[in-house]
């Protein structure tokens, strides 16, 4: 019976990852938004599932990032205290720089600024890079200190190697273990304190990963654009909650819908993925198999409900942010921005912060773009954690 088990467990995955493989194929070929938004919510928020169950699924898809990063937080963590714990711990951070206010918000991200463009001539995404880990140690994580001096080295380090280790743990190889010793080591230069962040990354990588990519891909958009920079303009002079939003019923651009456009091209997570069991295995029979045989992991296409003709028109590949204006925007189209930062409760708890935060630092970045001699050379694409080829910032004069 073992013997027969063994073999029934080799051979019948390799027949149903073809099968899934062809229906997934035939989905992606013809699935209209309806059918998105379903599989979307079938993953991330199965009916059928406690908490403890999604957070298992979550954590088995993202093992690669203990492995890279060497994270122990919710992400990795099937425990649910281990989850109650960072909620709390980052709703605390994020209520602690609200009530500081945007304004003081500003102040730091303008100080970041200006420390980067210490160098005059850098690639534009190691630039919003740099000035968006900066502006986390300080805005959120209240690293305490003097922005100007803050080392270079270390905030270059620490940003480069995140990226470098989040694309290898995508990847089979055998991953450098001086990459994860040399973050170790440079971030807690940065952030010294070790009885409150222990384990530091846990925070910084949630934090940073996804907001510079919102910062670069807004800034990109917007440079080049004068009523977009007259927008962010406004808002950086008084940058509140009002004046994101800007006139409800006016048919001018306002900086939350730049955002918005920016983040429904470019989603923070385009893909959420957690481990499934496959629904040919029945229970008696798991019991024998090796969770790698019993799971599969299925992505959540956050990406592809922002870009539905069906519901954003042939056009659903331009950026257009007046298509955001409350009078033009359509219930589905609302519906499909909800998906941004996930669904169901292991949505992000930054999903409401995160737009107007990526608004301030990157009103804070186009300032000085086209002011005091600096000039953004844009590339012929623009990118996602890589991709930004071409995008320099430098000095006119140079």
């Amino acid at each position: 019976m073992n013997a027969l088990l063994l073999v029934a467990g080799g051979i019948l995955p390799i027949i149903l990852t073809l099968l899934l493989q062809r229906c997934a194929f035939t989905f992606k070929k013809k699935a209209t938004y309806h059918r998105l938004v379903h599989r979307v919510k079938y993953i991330l928020h199965p009916a059928s599932l406690t908490l403890q169950e999604m957070l298992y699924e979550r954590s088995q898809s993202n093992q690669r990032l203990v492995r890279a990063l060497g994270l122990s937080n919710t992400f990795v963590s099937e425990e649910e205290a281990v989850h109650k714990d960072f909620v709390t711990r980052a709703r605390r951070l994020l209520s602690t720089a609200q009530r500081k206010g945007w304004r003081h918000f500003q102040t730091i991200a303008c100080e970041a600024t200006q420390w980067q463009l210490q160098c005059s001539q850098q690639p534009f995404d190691s630039l919003i890079q740099n000035i968006t880990l900066v502006v986390i140690l300080a805005g959120i994580l209240g690293v305490e200190g003097q922005i100007q001096s803050v080392s270079h080295e270390d905030i270059a380090l620490v940003a480069k190697n995140i990226t470098a280790l989040w694309a290898l743990s995508k990847k089979p190889d055998p991953i450098p273990p001086h990459l994860l010793e040399q973050l170790t080591e440079h971030l807690r230069h940065l952030v010294p304190d070790e009885e409150t962040f222990p384990t530091s990354l846990d925070f910084v990588v949630p934090a940073w990963e996804t907001l510079w990519r919102v910062v670069a891909t807004t800034v990109a958009y917007s440079h080049d654009n004068e009523e977009i920079r007259g927008a962010f303009a406004a808002f950086s002079a008084c940058p509140t909650d009002e004046t994101f939003r800007g006139g409800e019923e006016s048919d001018n651009v306002d900086v939350k819908s730049v955002v918005a456009e920016a983040m429904r091209l470019h989603p923070p997570s385009k893909h959420i993925g957690r481990s499934k069991k496959r629904v040919w295995c029945p229970a008696f029979v798991a019991r024998w198999l090796p969770s790698r045989v019993i799971r599969v992991n299925q992505n959540a296409d956050i990406a592809a409900l922002p870009r539905s003709e069906d519901v954003w028109g042939p056009d659903a590949d331009v950026f257009l942010p007046r298509r955001h204006n409350s009078q033009h925007i359509l219930p589905q189209q609302r519906e499909a921005l909800t998906f941004a930062f996930g669904h169901g409760p292991l949505r992000c708890v930054a999903a409401s912060w995160a737009p107007m935060a990526a608004a301030v630092i990157s009103g804070a970045v186009l300032d000085y773009i086209g002011s005091d001699g600096y000039v953004l050379e844009a590339g012929r694409h623009i990118g996602g954690r890589a991709g930004w080829n071409g995008w320099l910032l430098r000095k006119s004069a140079e």
